[in-house]
């Protein structure tokens, strides 16, 4: 299936893509902006690919649904069509809704604290918000008084009432009582904070909120990971595609991986693993490179309390099969091995990539420490937390050496409080594409105070903030990065952990998503589903090609040069890298297959691995060799000459 117009370009002819990836930045409330977004993008292109972290997830998986339905519908596979990027549409205002219990918005109403840890969550609360200073600490009062209150007397009681009785009638020395008073009080609000924090929270896996409610609660489809199992599923019409199967579980069946793989749609996410200290792909993938599915285990336990019983009925239902991979001398009495990744829930993927850390309870795996003796090996937890954490922007998640379609990139960034609301800055400040290349690669400032309290605060933040997200960072404002990338800048009260949002604010953070969407439509579509342009972008699909060409070549000629002139350097000594093709002197670890066989057949195809490695070596240094040659004796014949800057670089990296 071709990926853009179907016929070459006549000089000076714009090419518009047809297809493309989608990537979304992870941010908590900040999501609230995506829903509009992927309404306009998905009005001139198909999804192919699309990834996130976090709030980012929620989306990636909520347009993939959407996009699985609108196929299911084309192709036949279901009789009524479920309209799901119309339902992504009208998604902001149904969060901004009232919940069932007419308190706040629904959007609050997913974040349903543990009975133990409401005093923490409700304190939390009272802290969001466009508040100022003042409020904010009535409202924190309040909510420490309403959860502590007894507590607070208690203390208020123990720490007064000694020098009440010591001070008598003499004035002089009440103060000393008020103080007394408000210390007890204080210290007692403090250690019921430790007990919560140190006690509760570890026992609620280190998360306020479990994703599901009480078993009380009269709501309980609201809350989180509930409310998403069953809006995936309406998004790609799941119910109606299985309700004639004559296996229950299969008629019950969740969105899974596999059903977005029948509709050629590749769903990736990210999440954390804090024990090994690496950042994960959400399926974990079982293939030939990369084999991470069978090391990891659940118990019913743990996903009995994180997800709905259907998710874990399914989970249940579809456990792999055991193989010879598995090892016989590890106990596994009251383990379940995961799903294959194709038949792995969507929504256990983006719930283990939002675990937000102390607000969303992390979710734990377990696995095997071959690094321990063999004597003390058994399965142990893994703790897996919010993908952020790792990576928060995976812009990287699906680029090749050449694009079919373009990979766009929805980013969140900041915008002062002052700057938002100066009419000046207007609406391009909000939404922010680069005019042009050479403007796309300019980095914002982080600026921060440079005294007092708000500069080291501020200090800190930004050393949280480099360390965490400088790789996506500076990949965002790299060429062949930077010209697919839309910005979306909010204040510190829109979006973020600012659960208590009013439903205007919602709408207005929704619409800089829907123009989000709409510029990348303008840059890349087709004319027919422009709104307001009017010309071809110079920023569009040819435009980032061309640049993608230009980079691999220059980096590629870089990388050659490189590897002729370490070949080139050991050539003739005991290290030379011939060596590793020599029937005698090439066995060893990782040696080549068939080293004593390394001619061709009629056809002129390599009879065995060791003889196409030879070769590919071979024409690799004659490539390089040329390169070089002709750069010293043309210098202008250098491939990055004119091509963009700065240039990347061809490194070994893990596949994350």
């Amino acid at each position: 299936m071709p990926h853009e117009s179907a016929t070459p370009a006549a000089a000076g002819q714009r090419v518009f893509a047809t297809q493309c990836d989608l990537i979304m930045k992870g941010g908590i409330t900040s999501g609230i902006v995506y829903p509009l977004a992927v309404a306009e993008i998905a009005k001139a292109f198909e999804l192919r690919c699309i990834g996130g972290t976090s709030a980012g997830a929620i989306a990636a998986a909520a347009a993939a649904a959407a996009e699985l339905g609108r196929q299911r519908y084309r192709n036949g596979k279901l009789a009524e069509d479920p309209q799901g990027f119309r339902k992504l549409e009208t998604l902001p205002a149904q969060l901004a809704g009232k919940p069932a219990d007419g308190q706040g918005t629904l959007l609050k109403a997913f974040f349903k604290p543990v009975p133990t840890l409401r005093p923490l969550f409700d304190v939390f609360l009272s802290m969001l918000g466009d508040k100022s200073r003042g409020a904010r600490v009535v409202s924190v009062v309040w909510a420490l008084l309403r959860h502590f209150g007894f507590w607070i007397v208690l203390g208020a009681l123990i720490g007064g009432a000694p020098l009440a009785w010591l001070a008598g009638r003499q004035l002089v020395f009440w103060p000393w009582v008020l103080a007394g008073a408000l210390a007890g009080a204080v210290l007692v609000v403090i250690a019921n904070i430790v007990r919560l924090l140190f006690r509760e929270l570890p026992a609620n896996r280190f998360g306020a909120c479990s994703g599901m409610a009480a078993p009380d609660d009269p709501a309980p489809d609201e809350a989180l990971t509930p409310w998403l199992t069953q809006y995936f599923d309406d998004l790609c019409g799941q119910a109606q595609r299985w309700r004639e199967d004559n296996d229950a579980i299969q008629r019950a069946k969740p969105l899974t991986f596999g059903d977005l793989n029948e509709g050629d749609i590749d769903l990736q996410v990210m999440t954390t693993c804090l024990t090994l200290g690496r950042p994960f792909r959400m399926p974990f993938r079982d293939d030939d490179k990369v084999r991470e599915n069978k090391q990891f285990y659940y118990r019913d336990a743990d996903f009995e309390a994180l997800f709905p019983p259907r998710i874990t009925e399914w989970m249940k239902a579809r456990e792999r099969p055991a193989s010879d991979e598995d090892r016989s001398d590890i106990d596994l009495t009251g383990f379940r091995r995961l799903p294959a990744p194709e038949d792995l829930p969507v929504v256990v993927a983006v719930r283990m990539s939002l675990s937000f850390p102390l607000l969303l309870s992390a979710i734990p795996l377990y696995s095997v420490d071959y690094l321990k003796p063999k004597a003390e090996r058994r399965l142990e937890r893994l703790w897996f937390t919010d993908g952020g954490v790792g990576s928060n922007f995976p812009i990287h998640f699906f680029d090749s050496a050449l694009p079919s379609r373009p990979t766009f990139g929805l980013n969140l960034g900041q915008i002062d409080s002052e700057d938002a609301r100066d009419p000046a800055h207007g609406r391009n400040q909000r939404v922010v594409f680069p005019a042009t290349n050479d403007k796309a690669r300019l980095h914002p400032w982080r600026r921060f105070p440079a005294t007092g309290v708000a500069g080291v605060m501020g200090f800190l933040g930004a050393v949280v903030h480099v360390a965490k997200d400088w790789n996506h960072d500076t990949l965002s404002h790299l060429a062949g990065f930077r010209d697919r990338i839309g910005l979306i800048r909010l204040t510190k009260q829109e979006g973020g952990l600012n659960l208590t949002m009013e439903d205007a604010l919602i709408t207005k953070l929704t619409d800089y998503g829907r123009e989000a969407g709409r510029v990348f439509v303008e840059r890349f579509g087709d004319p027919v589903h422009w709104t307001t342009a009017t010309e071809p972008s110079k920023m569009g699909w040819g435009n980032h090609q061309i640049i993608r060409l230009r980079l691999l070549l220059s980096s590629t000629a870089e990388l050659l040069e490189s590897l002729e002139k370490s070949c080139s350097r050991l050539d003739g000594t005991d290290a030379e890298y011939a060596r590793f093709f020599d029937p005698e002197t090439g066995k060893g670890s990782y040696a080549f297959h068939g080293l004593g066989e390394l001619g061709t057949d009629e056809q002129g195809l390599y009879l065995t691995q060791a003889g196409l490695a030879q070769e590919s070596l071979r024409r690799l240094r004659e490539l390089s060799k040329l390169i070089m040659a002709s750069n010293a004796a043309r210098p202008a014949t250098q491939l990055d000459v004119g091509a963009p800057k700065p240039t990347p670089e061809l490194k070994l990296r893990p596949r994350i």
